[in-house]
């Protein structure tokens, strides 16, 4: 002999219908709050410094300069909106340079700071940790900090 299910009384009703709904709502906010801020973002809302996950079009090549005591890669992008074009310095520290083509997309994660010429976006850069952060992807290869490498090393 089997027993029926007890009927469910109208609190148990009630919460299968509110955690749901609660589900919902944090997924909702939780996407809101992580959204990754855009170079076009930090240009509209004048950032001075801003991490910046986005994409842009080389539209311009700098060739490559040696400020200080290491080199950089210099380039200008188009921001994926086609709004802002701005400079790109990837800090080269001993790692190959990119063979940059106009016309190519790449994608980055790096730190902008703005300036009235469109801005600088800056990869990798010094997070606050004090750690190199930041990289960028460029006809399917990543490049990023290879200071990075050595601290994983156990």
């Amino acid at each position: 002999m089997s027993k029926a299910p007890p009927e469910l009384t109208w609190q148990d009703k009630a919460i299968l219908v509110v955690i749901p709904i609660v589900v919902f709502v944090i997924f909702i906010l939780a996407n809101y709050v992580s959204k990754d801020l855009t170079v076009s973002d930090a240009f509209e809302q004048k950032l001075p410094k801003a991490q910046v996950r986005d994409a842009g079009t080389i539209i311009e090549l700098s060739g490559e300069s040696s400020p200080g005591s290491h080199s950089v890669q210099l380039c200008r992008l188009r921001s994926r909106d086609g709004l802002h074009d701005f400079t790109f310095q990837y800090n080269i520290q001993g790692s190959d340079t990119m063979k940059l083509e106009v016309g190519r997309l790449m994608q980055f994660f790096g730190e902008y700071k703005f300036d009235a010429k469109g801005g600088i976006l800056e990869v990798p850069f010094k997070g606050k940790s004090g750690r190199m952060s930041g990289w960028a992807v460029y006809e399917n290869r990543r490049y990023y900090a290879h200071a990075d490498d050595k601290s994983n090393d156990l």
